[in-house]
C-alpha cells in the first residue's frame, strides 16, 4: 500500500537535462540553417527561374524565396507540393513579409498541418491579413517555409505561383464579397459598389471557406448583367458560412433568374432546426462519406441550372429577409461548359488538401463481435468499482462484417441478488469529423458525438459502433455485485455479455472546490421569438443534467439587469440555478458587460444597487461580475474604472477576470475572483500568491480532465471553469467553418428537452475529473485515522508535479493508476485488511 506510484522518475533530473539539451541543439541547428539560406547557400532567386516556378527541386524546409520580382494580382495562388516522410503529422508554416513588416503581428503567419505521405498545399495570395488583422497588401519582400519541429522530415518537391487564369469564351464568372478579400482563380471580383446589383447590400467577409465562399453580399435585389440571347447555364453559389456562434436563420428564401427558379424554400422554425441547423448530423464520417460530401459540398449552395435570354440581360432575383438574399459567387456559360463544375472540383482538391483527416485503420470482423472495453477500475472478480451517489461509466465495442440498418440491442440494467436494478443509460458514438483541439489545422474521424436516439443505431463493417452505458448508483442503493447484460442480434447473430458492478457501502463527499461550465441556450433560441418559451426549459435540463453528472457550478446566460422587469428575470434566472443544486459562487460573465454599454455608469449603478437588493433578499448564490476577458493594456484603464464602480460602498458588488498572459498582470488586483489558464506561468506556487485576497480558477486548460480534477487538488486553485456548454461556432457539424473549431458539450436537437441527451464524450472525461476530485477527498478524509490511506494519499501527492507544464505530460493510463491507488484503500478499509495486495485491482484495457 506505501508504495510509489511507477511514473515517480518520469520527472527525475537527467530526462529535464536531456530534453534542455536537445532544444538548445534544435535551436543551433534551426539558425545555422537559417543562416545559410540568408546568405543565399539554399535561397531561390525568383530571378534565375521562370516567371512563375520558385522551386522545381527537392529540399528540405527552411527554405527562404525573394519575392520582390513576383507579381500578385486578386486570385493569384502558391502551390506546395513535397512529401512527409517522418511517419507522422508535421506543422508547416509559411510566413510572408512585405515593407511594413517588422514583427510577428505586421506579417503573415500561417500553419498547415501535413499528414504522413505526399501533400500539396494551395494558399490564396490576394486579401491576406497579417497576425494583427490588419490587411497585408503586396509587393512581397520575402517567403520563408519551415516546419515547427527541426528534428523533421519533410521535403519540398515544387513550390509555384499561379496567376490568374481568365475564364473560357462566352463564360462569365463572378465573385462577389469585399474588393480586399481574394478572389477565386478565374474568376471576376464584384464588390457592393457594382452597378449590376441593387439592394440594401452588405459585404460578408467570414474567417471559413476558401476564396470562392468566404465572403459574399448580403441583401441582393436583383443582380442585371447584358448578355447574349440563348439558352445558357447558370451556376449560384448561396451559403454564408455564418460566424462564431451565428448561422443565417431565414425561414424562406427564393431566388430566380428570367423566371427560372432556382431555390424557392420555406420553413417552419422547428422543420429549419431539423433540415438546416441539424443537417450535418444525420450522416456518418467515412461511413456515409467523406468530408467533402458531408461537409465541405453540403454547405456550398451550389445550384445549377439552364436560364433563357430573350431580352439581352441576365436577370437574377432574390426575395426573403436580407441574410437570404445572398450569393457568394455566379458563373454564367454555354450548357455544354464545365467551367463550373471544374470550380467545384477545384474547391473539392483545396478543401482536402486544407484539412487533412487522421484515420485510424480498421479491420472489420469475420463475425459478429460484442467486447467490454471500458477502462474503469476492477476487482480481482471482473466486478467494475464504483461507491455510491456516483455514476459510472461503461464502454462496449461492437464490431459487424457487414451492414445492418435495424440491429436489435437490449441494454439490460445490472441487478443485485435480490433482484434491485441500477437505472442506465445508453448512448451510442456516432463518426463525423473534428478537430482535436481548437485551434487544430487537422482533422480527425472519431465518434466522440454520442447521441441517446439508441433506435436509430445502426452497424457498418467500415467502423466499430461504441455504446457508452452509464450506470447511475444512488446514495440509497444497496452494496454488493450488480450484473447486467446486453443482448445484441444482427443478421441471424445473436451475442450476449455479461458485465459486472460492485457497489461499495463508501459515500463520496461533494465537491469542495467548484468545477462547471458556461452554460448559454442553444443559439436559436435567441433568434426565434416564439421559442423563447422553450428557452427556460431547456436550459432547466440542461442544469438538471450537469448536476446530476457531480457539477457544482455554472456560467450562466444571464440577462441584463436594465430594467424591472429584467431584474425580475435575473432573480428567476439564479433561482433556476439554484434549485438545479448548484449553491456555489456564480460568474456572471455578461450581463455587466453588456449593462455598461447600454447605460451611463450613473444610471447602471443604480440598476445594480436595485439588483443587490433583490439577490439579498432572495438569499440566491454569490454573483462574481466579470469586468474583463484576456484584454489589451488599450482597455486597462476603463477596467480600472468598472472595478471602482462595483467596489463603492453602494454596491458592494464581487469582481472577476480572465487572464491568459503576463501582460494582463496589472489588473490581477482589480479582482475578487482571478480566472486564469496556461496562457500565464501555471503552479501550485504562483497560484498561491494570486490567491492574496481572491479566489483563483482555473479555465480552458489543455486536458480538463487532468486540469479539474488531480491538477485542481494539486495546485490547491480553488475551482475550475470550462468554455462551452453550449456555444457551436456557426453550423454546429462544419468543424471547419471558424477561427476555431467547436468546443460544445452538449449538442442541439430537434426538441429542447430530450429524455437522454445529446454529448460530446469531453463531458464524460469532465464527469470523471469530478470523481477523481471527489476521491481524493474522501481520501483525505480516511488518512486523519487510516495510516495506509495517508502513505497512499503522501504517495499521490509527491507523485503529482505542482508544475502545469509537468503535469500535463500524464496520461490517461496514469491517472486510471492513480484512482487504482485509491480504490485499495476503500477495498482495505472494507476488508479490514492491510495492505491489500498490488494484484488486488487490475485496469481494464483501453
Amino acid at each position: 500500500m506505501g508504495q510509489a506510484i511507477e511514473f515517480t522518475d518520469r520527472y527525475s533530473v537527467i530526462p529535464k537535462l536531456v530534453k534542455a539539451v536537445k532544444r538548445t541543439l534544435r535551436t543551433l541547428l534551426y539558425r545555422i540553417m537559417w543562416a545559410v539560406q540568408t546568405l543565399g547557400c539554399l535561397t531561390l532567386s525568383s530571378a534565375a527561374l521562370s516567371e512563375n516556378l520558385l522551386l522545381s527541386r527537392p529540399v528540405s524546409p527552411p527554405l527562404i524565396q525573394s519575392m520582390e520580382n513576383v507579381t500578385i494580382k486578386n486570385g493569384t495562388e502558391l502551390l506546395i507540393r513535397g512529401n512527409n516522410n517522418s511517419g507522422h503529422a508535421q506543422i508547416l508554416i509559411l510566413r510572408l513579409d512585405n515593407a511594413d513588416s517588422s514583427s510577428y503581428h505586421t506579417r503573415v503567419n500561417q500553419e498547415f498541418t501535413l499528414p504522413e505521405g505526399p501533400f500539396e498545399l494551395i494558399i490564396p495570395l490576394s486579401g491576406l491579413k497579417t497576425s494583427g488583422k490588419k490587411p497585408f497588401k503586396p509587393p512581397f519582400t520575402k517567403m520563408y517555409v519551415f516546419a515547427a519541429d527541426m528534428w523533421t522530415n519533410i521535403e519540398l518537391n515544387k513550390v509555384l505561383i499561379n496567376a490568374t487564369n481568365a475564364p473560357p469564351e462566352k463564360t462569365l464568372a463572378l465573385d462577389f464579397g469585399s474588393a480586399d478579400s481574394a478572389t477565386f482563380p478565374g474568376f471576376d471580383s464584384i464588390d457592393s459598389d457594382s452597378t449590376l446589383l441593387q439592394g440594401d447590400l452588405k459585404e460578408r467577409v467570414r474567417t471559413s471557406g476558401d476564396a470562392l465562399l468566404h465572403d459574399g453580399i448580403a441583401g441582393i435585389h436583383t443582380f442585371k448583367t447584358p448578355w447574349p440571347n440563348g439558352r445558357w447555364k447558370l451556376s449560384l453559389w448561396s451559403e454564408d458560412q455564418g460566424e462564431w456562434e451565428y448561422l443565417p436563420h431565414f425561414l424562406a428564401r427564393q431566388i430566380k433568374a428570367n423566371n427560372t427558379t432556382f431555390i424557392d424554400e420555406t420553413f417552419t422554425i422547428d422543420r429549419w432546426i431539423t433540415d438546416v441547423y441539424l443537417a450535418g448530423s444525420h450522416k456518418e464520417g467515412e461511413i456515409d462519406g467523406d468530408l467533402w460530401s458531408l461537409v465541405g459540398e453540403r454547405r456550398s449552395g451550389f445550384v445549377s441550372k439552364p436560364v433563357d435570354i430573350t431580352d439581352g440581360i441576365l436577370t437574377v432575383e432574390l426575395q426573403g429577409d436580407s441574410s437570404a438574399r445572398f450569393l457568394s459567387a455566379l458563373v454564367l456559360e454555354p450548357l455544354e461548359g464545365s467551367f463550373a463544375e471544374k470550380t467545384q472540383q477545384q474547391r473539392r482538391q483545396r478543401y482536402l488538401n486544407q484539412w487533412p483527416v487522421a484515420v485510424t485503420p480498421y479491420q472489420p470482423p469475420l463475425s459478429l463481435t460484442l467486447h467490454n472495453i471500458s477502462q474503469q477500475t476492477q476487482d480481482d472478480k471482473g466486478f467494475f468499482l464504483a461507491a455510491r451517489d456516483t455514476r459510472l461509466n461503461l464502454v462496449f465495442e461492437i464490431g459487424s462484417p457487414v451492414d445492418d440498418s435495424n440491429p436489435i440491442l437490449v441494454v439490460s440494467p445490472p441487478r443485485s441478488t435480490a433482484r434491485q436494478p441500477l437505472n442506465v443509460t445508453s448512448r451510442y458514438g456516432h463518426w463525423r469529423y473534428e478537430r482535436p483541439a481548437p485551434n487544430a489545422t487537422a482533422l480527425q474521424l472519431d465518434d466522440s458525438y454520442l447521441r441517446g436516439d439508441m433506435q436509430s443505431l445502426t452497424l457498418s463493417n467500415k467502423r466499430p459502433r461504441r455504446l457508452h452505458v452509464q450506470i447511475n448508483i444512488p446514495s440509497s442503493a444497496t452494496p454488493g455485485e450488480y450484473i447486467g447484460k446486453l443482448q445484441l442480434f444482427s443478421h441471424g447473430e445473436l451475442k450476449l455479455l455479461d458485465y459486472k458492478v460492485r457497489v461499495l457501502p463508501t459515500m463520496l463527499p461533494p465537491l469542495e472546490r467548484p468545477v462547471g461550465l458556461y452554460l448559454e441556450p442553444a443559439p436559436y433560441y435567441h433568434w426565434f421569438k416564439p421559442l423563447a418559451e422553450e428557452m427556460a426549459e431547456s436550459t432547466s435540463c440542461d442544469l438538471s443534467l450537469l448536476a446530476s453528472y457531480g457539477f457544482s457550478t455554472v456560467a450562466p446566460a444571464l440577462t441584463t439587469p436594465n430594467s424591472n422587469k429584467n431584474r425580475q428575470i435575473f432573480i428567476e434566472q439564479l433561482q433556476q440555478v439554484q434549485d438545479a443544486g448548484f449553491n456555489g459562487p456564480v460568474l456572471a460573465y455578461s450581463p455587466l458587460k453588456r449593462l455598461l454599454r447600454q447605460k451611463k455608469r450613473s444610471t447602471a449603478a443604480a440598476a445594480l444597487i436595485q439588483l443587490q437588493l433583490l439577490l439579498e433578499a432572495e438569499k440566491l448564490p454569490n454573483v462574481f461580475w466579470s469586468i474583463f476577458d484576456e484584454p489589451l493594456k488599450d482597455n486597462f484603464l476603463q477596467i480600472q474604472d468598472t472595478a471602482n464602480l462595483l467596489r463603492d460602498e453602494a454596491l458592494g458588488l464581487k469582481t472577476a477576470g480572465h487572464m491568459n498572459n503576463d501582460n494582463q498582470s496589472g489588473l490581477i488586483g482589480t479582482t475578487d475572483l482571478l480566472i486564469i489558464n496556461h496562457g500565464l506561468e501555471v503552479s501550485k506556487d504562483s497560484i498561491s500568491e494570486l490567491q492574496d485576497n481572491r479566489l483563483v480558477w482555473l479555465y480552458n486548460m489543455p486536458k480538463p480532465r487532468l486540469a479539474a480534477g488531480f491538477y485542481l487538488w494539486r495546485s490547491n486553485a480553488d475551482g475550475y471553469l470550462q468554455w462551452h456548454g453550449r456555444m457551436p461556432t456557426a453550423d454546429p457539424f462544419d468543424p471547419t467553418d471558424g477561427r476555431e473549431g467547436d468546443v460544445v458539450y452538449l449538442y442541439p436537437t430537434e426538441k429542447p428537452c430530450q429524455t437522454t441527451m445529446n454529448i460530446h464524450h469531453r463531458l464524460l472525461d469532465l464527469h470523471e475529473a469530478t470523481l477523481d476530485l471527489r476521491w481524493l477527498q474522501w481520501l483525505e478524509e480516511q488518512a486523519i485515522n487510516n495510516p495506509v490511506a495517508k502513505t497512499v494519499l503522501t504517495d499521490i501527492r509527491s507523485n503529482l508535479p505542482p508544475q502545469w507544464k509537468e503535469m500535463a505530460e500524464l496520461t490517461k493510463d496514469d491517472l486510471w493508476k492513480i484512482r487504482n491507488k485509491i480504490f485499495s484503500v476503500a477495498q482495505e478499509s472494507l476488508n479490514n485488511e492491510s495492505p491489500v495486495k498490488e494484484n488486488s485491482l487490475l485496469l481494464s484495457p483501453p
